[in-house]
């Protein structure tokens, strides 16, 4: 999500219209950032990755631990629940801080299994008017001094956040970007999290025109990764197996939710660029309210969740999902779900659902 209005087609804007719309085997690794200290007598090297379950099961097969994670605008009580998660013999997969990125050191003693994700949340604009290389430059060099304390635990960084545009071409030119953004970050020993558009962005169309630009080719070969942001409501399954724009139905993707499968099961896999993807925000969005819909949430979140975490452990090249969020302020307030870590009085809980989901 973000406090500010992107440029082109908002989330908003898609949502208007969203209700008017109507795999092969893989065998694939999740990269992981060399130690932050490459220098140039230590050349940098992408091979450093951790193995992923070995064959891609069936679509529509869960299997493996859970997949959920943290978002946290501020700490709170993370460092708690991953203590807590890895005392029962588990592991959170995904945990993502924005601007406080310090509590991230003692999530990788405690666990190192958890893949981190840091966003510095200034100077994120970028004009598609100038070139492409140039503005990497410039947001590059405004980032990286935020990242270089945690340069070593932070296994992947955002960018730029929920960008979206009204023309291909727009997106062509981000994908140029995030390439000259890549070669930025790999001489400076860190891994990308690209693109981190918002729900329902971009469309398939853009996505096919992103795709021949050869960006991930370029990130597999760097071991970056894809973010992206996923929400729903009032439940994670709303438009599951709906049809999206002019594309059939698929039983087995969302219009919203598991929308990313449009992406991997269309053009990654056949093109064999296939890139660890990162659900760096996930949740349940009032903004996406229909009429007549519920206002509240917090009594089916854990539930409705977990269907989630069943669509992502269908799919290996999922790392995690970063639940949107712990420690709100302002205007995320509302979005806290902090209280559902724990027992509580609305029923489940995803310190002992993680557990539970530990030897699967």
């Amino acid at each position: 999500m973000s406090n500010r209005e992107p440029r082109g087609i908002s989330r908003r804007r898609f949502l208007a219209g969203v209700t008017a719309w109507g795999i092969s085997a893989l065998s694939g690794r999740l990269f992981l950032p060399p130690p932050h200290d490459a220098t140039a007598d230590d050349p940098f090297d992408p091979q450093i990755y951790l193995p992923l379950v070995a064959n891609q099961r069936s679509p529509g097969t869960p299997h493996g631990p859970s997949k959920l994670g943290l978002h946290t605008i501020r700490p709170n009580n993370a460092v708690r629940f991953v203590q807590e998660v890895h005392d029962g013999g588990a592991h959170v997969a995904l945990m993502k801080a924005v601007d406080g990125f310090g509590y991230l050191r003692t999530v990788k003693e405690i666990s190192p299994e958890t893949v981190t994700v840091g966003r510095w949340s200034s100077d994120q604009s970028v004009n598609p008017a100038n070139d492409p290389a140039a503005e990497a430059e410039s947001v590059m060099a405004a980032h990286m001094p935020h990242w270089e304390y945690e340069g070593d635990v932070v296994d992947y960084w955002e960018v730029l956040n929920e960008p979206g545009y009204p023309t291909i071409a727009e997106y062509v030119w981000l994908a140029e970007f995030y390439k000259a953004a890549m070669e930025i970050a790999e001489a400076h020993g860190y891994r990308l999290a690209i693109f981190s558009f918002s729900v329902g962005v971009p469309r398939w169309h853009d996505w096919e025109a992103i795709v021949e630009t050869n960006i991930f080719a370029r990130a597999q070969a760097g071991g970056h990764a894809l973010a992206l942001h996923e929400y729903n409501w009032p439940t994670s399954d709303v438009l599951w197996g709906e049809p999206t724009e002019d594309l059939p139905p698929y039983e087995d993707r969302g219009v919203l939710t598991g929308r990313y499968r449009y992406l991997y099961r269309d053009f990654l896999i056949p093109r064999d660029e296939v890139v660890p993807l990162l659900i760096t925000e996930a949740g349940l969005d009032p903004v996406l309210r229909q009429p007549g819909q519920p206002t509240t949430w917090k009594e089916r979140y854990v539930e409705t969740m977990i269907w989630y975490d069943d669509v992502l452990r269908a799919d290996d090249y999922v790392v995690g999902a970063a639940m949107f969020t712990i420690g709100g302020i302002g205007q995320w307030q509302d979005y806290d779900y902090e209280e559902l870590l724990w027992p509580n009085s609305y029923g489940q809980n995803f310190r002992d659902y993680i557990i539970s989901m530990r030897d699967k």
